[in-house]
């Protein structure tokens, strides 16, 4: 299971059902990211763990809770799925985030979505992860592009234009020996943020 200096990662229950939709999903932005109607029910919301839970007894893996390690808050998902049925997309593994807009800016989403990528390419070794994310949503964009994921296409997806980033295995283990080596020959210049697990040193702090 990942983890990070300021993140836990547990297993979605279903008793999270009520809390996930309450605090997290049914807030403006984040449900105007997640659905095409940019509002999300609980019946919408209960559809959505009902699915994430499924996925990881079919899979072995899935999208994880994410908990603020200092205030113990249930703030957002990440983890790794299968990306839904379409005519362009064949059984490709999707790295899924979403936080909470009052922990925004903080380096959260970036820290979060590059310890899934450790986890997916070290221990389920994944061939290549990609991400799908709205055309408008430049903080998205921003987050997959700082963990050096490329842009290689726009296509549709459950019923949306959406922009696609992949990331091979290759890629992810060039972009780790960069990090040891520069971590090796600039130690004085490292900030705490970099030490952290990511395939790309950045600097996360004015990002979601």
């Amino acid at each position: 299971m990942p983890t990070t200096a300021r993140l836990l990662f547990r297993p979605f229950a279903p008793v999270d059902l009520d809390l996930l939709h309450r605090e997290i999903y049914s807030h403006p932005q984040v449900a105007g990211a997640l659905s095409p109607t940019g509002v999300l029910s609980l019946s919408d919301t209960a559809q959505i763990l009902a699915r994430r839970l499924e996925h990881w007894q079919k899979h072995g893996f899935g999208a994880w809770a994410l908990v603020h390690q200092q205030s113990q808050q249930l703030i957002g998902h990440c983890g790794l799925h299968y990306l839904a049925s379409s005519p362009e997309v064949e059984r490709e593994v999707e790295l899924t985030y979403t936080i909470h807009p009052n922990y925004w800016r903080q380096g959260l989403a970036t820290e979060a979505a590059a310890a899934v990528l450790d986890w997916g390419f070290e221990q389920l070794n994944l061939p290549q992860i990609v991400g799908v994310t709205g055309p408008d949503n430049a903080a998205s964009q921003r987050v997959m592009q700082k963990l050096g994921m490329q842009y290689q296409k726009n296509m549709q997806y459950n019923g949306s234009e959406v922009l696609y980033y992949a990331l091979s295995q290759a890629e992810y283990a060039l972009s780790q020996a960069e990090f040891r080596h520069n971590r090796l020959m600039n130690l004085d210049l490292l900030t705490d943020e970099d030490i952290w697990r990511n395939p790309l040193i950045f600097s996360p702090s004015t990002e979601i």
